[in-house]
């Protein structure tokens, strides 16, 4: 398995504690060893500009001190201006108290100076700077060892002056580089932090949530409060660029025109075709359109009640924005996150439980024949279990998106069971051409999958017939197997509360129940109330798109012999066998 490591850069840090002590330190030896050469060469005359050893290592003492409480680490609550002041202030006096060989050192505070301006910003650096004048200026002034006069007459302490005005200025300077040229990555992080942080608070007091059909749904309601004889849908647009449904049937295809209209316009926009009227009028937030209503009507919306329904949408739009962006970040967090789990389960237990496998198999080599038959036993149920991650690895995996949909991706799944067990699954598939959103497609899917991994792996069933019917916004799903039937379930065992959270989660209804004939029912209906099921000698349930639109609901379900197969042209069945 790949480990990131992070690998460390040579870099001058100010915070850290040995490498501004070791700066320091040699900035004072430096300047300790110059005033010392310059005193052997004019003789040891202070007056030429040298001094004596002796006279160059009590400043250097003095000084290395100072620097070595400046370098000790401070807890966070202390700004960094302030160790910088107090060395500065040390260090002034030092060097301006102990007189000619004191000044030698002077260009010692350029080093706190720095430090100020490019830990702190300009200004603070300009404070330290005026602290280091007046301080040494005084001390120089009370000193009786330094001639003021020859420094006036030779310009020195102007120079100086300029020089530590000049430092810090540098040193804010190149602090502002360093914030111009940082990569954005960490207050990237960081605003995103504040944000979700802020989004978790706000997110508990949002009287709808933040479920985009439940949002989309109270809105379509609105609407029909204004225009009591009108017929609201909510479109949303998909990255693939088709509209679904949030809530409503789904659009005729002669408000097919207004629609794409008034998106790519974000203006209202009106259309009259087959003895309907059309008003497709955008949902804003700022200036992006976010979603679609479309307010089918017997006659045309009048302008007044076009300007309410405008109103309404307006107030609602900053809603459903939210609510869209949040589903979309949570399906990505959760594709994401089984996508990890995929990757540990294939990098961890599985590769650990095939090497218990060839462990297995050089003990049974090696032993005698009742211990290699009892070990035999044991490595095929290993091998059992291996094949169960191997499934649980694909449906981590596995998923729907813009180009796979619902239906492909149940026919795969149906596949890839079929292909790895015993268990013969008969595939009926109805869908539509237009599809449901994502996020919909996404839980059934799931409900699905757990639906046929307790059939494949605790209702010992020989045949399981998975009949889809979808129709959007509706949809209809069975799994009927031939097993043993439902069994008193665990106190640990959350397998079906799982599926009723996620049927709860898009508004399906979900049953589960004893089969027509043995076995085990899994019901689930989208968009309209599950069927009743009667015991009949059932060879797959009959439920087609045309069921699914009819106003008096789904029938019951008769057998298969008896059902028109004209009614549903697109309806594909097939039987998936290992």
């Amino acid at each position: 398995m790949w480990q990131i490591v992070t690998v460390a850069v040579l870099e001058l840090r100010v915070k850290s504690v040995f490498l501004p002590l070791v700066i320091r330190a040699g900035i004072i030896l430096i300047f300790a060893s110059t005033a010392v050469a310059l005193g052997i060469v004019a003789g040891s005359s202070i007056g030429d500009g040298g001094v004596s050893p002796r006279e160059a290592v009590i400043p250097a003492l003095m000084l290395f001190c100072v620097a070595a409480l400046a370098s000790l680490p401070l807890p966070r609550a202390v700004p960094p201006i302030i160790p910088a002041l107090a060395e500065t202030l040390s260090a002034s006096v030092i060097i301006g108290g102990i007189g000619t060989s004191g000044l030698l050192f002077l260009p010692y505070l350029t080093v706190p100076l720095f430090i100020a301006g490019l830990s702190s910003g300009l200004l603070y650096g300009l404070a330290a700077a005026a602290t280091a004048v007046v301080a040494f200026g005084g001390t120089v002034i009370t000193s009786s060892e330094v001639d003021i006069d020859e420094l006036n007459g030779n310009n020195s302490l102007l120079a100086w002056v300029f020089i530590l005005v000049a430092v810090p200025a540098v040193g804010a300077w190149i602090r502002r580089l360093r914030a111009d040229v940082a990569p954005d990555s960490e207050p990237a992080y960081a605003d995103a932090h504040r944000l979700l942080s802020e989004l978790h608070v706000v997110a508990r007091q949002l009287s709808l949530g933040l479920d985009p059909r439940t949002l989309a749904t109270a809105l379509a309601e609105d609407i029909r409060a204004v225009v009591p004889q009108a017929d609201a849908v909510v479109l949303a647009r998909s990255t693939g660029g088709r509209f679904v449904a949030l809530s409503g049937h789904e659009p005729p295809e002669a408000a097919e025109l207004a629609i794409e209209d008034a998106w790519v316009s974000a203006q209202p926009v009106k259309r009259e075709a087959s003895n309907r009227a059309f008003a497709a009028i955008p949902v804003l937030m700022g200036e992006r359109v976010v979603a679609l209503v479309l307010v089918i009507t017997a006659a045309s919306l009048d302008n007044p009640s076009l300007r309410s329904c405008r109103t309404v949408i307006d107030q609602s739009g900053p809603r459903l924005a939210s609510a869209m962006l949040f589903d979309d970040v949570r399906r990505l967090a959760t594709t994401d996150e089984r996508m990890r789990l995929a990757r540990e389960i294939h990098d961890g237990i599985a590769q650990d439980l095939a090497s218990v496998g060839y462990a297995l198999d050089d003990i049974r080599q090696n032993s005698d024949p009742v211990v290699a038959q009892q070990v035999m036993t044991v490595r095929e149920q290993l091998q059992a279990m291996v094949a169960d991650l191997r499934m649980s690895i694909f449906d981590l995996r596995h998923g729907v998106n813009d180009t796979v949909g619902l239906g492909a991706a149940l026919s795969e799944h149906a596949q890839r069971i079929a292909a790895q067990s015993d268990l013969a699954i008969h595939l009926s598939m109805d869908e539509s051409p237009k599809r449901l959103p994502i996020t919909v497609e996404v839980e059934l899917l799931r409900i699905v999958q757990e639906a046929i991994t307790n059939v494949r792996r605790h209702a010992q069933a020989t045949n399981l017939w998975l009949t889809v019917t979808v129709e959007p916004p509706r949809a209809h799903i069975t799994v009927i197997d031939d097993g043993r039937g439902l069994k008193p379930g665990r106190a640990d065992s959350f397998g079906i509360q799982g599926m009723r959270e996620r049927a709860r989660r898009i508004g399906a209804n979900l049953h589960v129940g004893p089969g027509p004939e043995g076995g085990t029912l899994v019901e689930l209906g989208l968009g309209t109330e599950t069927a009743a099921f009667e015991p009949r000698h059932l060879a797959r349930p009959a439920v087609t798109r045309v069921s699914l639109t009819d106003p008096h609901g789904i029938p019951t379900i008769v057998p298969q012999t008896t059902r028109s197969r004209a009614a549903s042209p697109a309806r594909t069945d097939q039987e998936v066998t290992n």
